[in-house]
């Protein structure tokens, strides 16, 4: 039987690898660079919220994109995934 400072452990892993998969594969989501700025776990919802933001060349990818247009940027996006339990 495993202490509960052991399971505590063992979801702070969870949660661990969930940030670092996130970090990895959100940017590939967008058609310019993006960086992913805050992740929050909430066990009240079992969802985790993550926060994209353009990096600093995204504003000149995206004006590329559009033939040169000027592009503002001042905002956020913000997501929230929630989990399924698969038992």
């Amino acid at each position: 039987m495993s202490s509960l400072n052991e399971e505590m452990g063992d979801v702070q892993t969870e949660i661990d690898h969930v940030r670092e998969h996130l970090r990895r594969e959100v940017p590939d989501l967008f058609a310019f660079d993006v960086t992913v700025s805050r992740i929050e776990y909430n066990a009240n919802s079992n969802s985790v919220t993550l926060t994209v933001e353009p990096s600093s060349e995204a504003r000149k990818q995206i004006s590329e994109e559009f033939g040169g247009v000027r592009v503002r940027m001042e905002d956020q996006l913000t997501f929230e995934f929630q989990f399924t339990s698969n038992s």
